[in-house]
């Protein structure tokens, strides 16, 4: 791949991880917030309107590889290769957030923001006619799976063995304690010098 060539395919993946770590948060955030006052009824107009809307930005990220990207040299072309590029993508966002428990540590909320674009990105770039840029994009895909199953959880188990020695720290007598009865939780637990109590409250549930 000559240098020309090379800026025009790192222009074009720049264009569709900017275009969807942009976008797509503002699409799922609106599909949650539908979703939460109207019921999933009221998501599908929003689904309606935001998917062509989506595509059609990914289309305009794709002008610039042209002469690249072989699907990206008409319009049509280019229409279809946006579709897949955005339903690949998709799929790989569902797939993170279903395989990323919530404390599995993704950064910030800006570097979530970020990350949102990269599923897109990596999809655009199996399209690219080049071994390097393919493997690239399965080297990032391997990271993340990695990450998402075996570094994220682990990190995750560390920081909760952290928080609960942190707290045993802090409140010793809970060493004392067993487990809390089904729909109890502790309201006060107190160690003298030869006694030690605990008193429990219950929770209550409505339904």
């Amino acid at each position: 791949m000559t240098s020309g060539r090379g800026a025009l395919t790192a222009l074009h993946l720049f264009l569709v991880w900017a275009t969807m770590a942009a976008a797509g948060p503002v699409l799922g955030f609106e599909l949650v917030v539908t979703a939460w006052g109207g019921g999933a009824g009221a998501a599908v107009p929003v689904l309606a309107l935001g998917v062509p809307l989506m595509v059609g930005l990914l289309a305009m990220a794709g002008m610039p590889a042209r002469t690249v990207v072989p699907l990206c040299g008409s319009v049509r072309r280019r229409l279809g290769w946006a579709a897949v590029v955005f339903a690949l993508g998709t799929l790989g966002v569902l797939a993170g957030l279903a395989a990323y428990g919530g404390d599995v540590d993704l950064g910030s909320a800006g570097t979530r923001v970020a990350l949102t674009g990269v599923p897109y990105a990596v999809a655009a770039a199996f399209f690219v006619p080049s071994r390097w840029v393919r493997l690239g994009a399965v080297a990032v895909l391997a990271a993340g799976v990695v990450y998402g199953s075996c570094i994220g959880p682990g990190q995750a188990q560390q920081r909760r063995h952290a928080a609960e020695i942190a707290r045993y720290r802090e409140h010793p007598e809970l060493l004392y304690l067993g487990a809390v009865p089904p729909g109890m939780r502790i309201s006060r637990a107190v160690v003298g010098p030869a006694y030690f109590s605990v008193e429990y409250q219950g929770l209550i549930k409505f339904r």
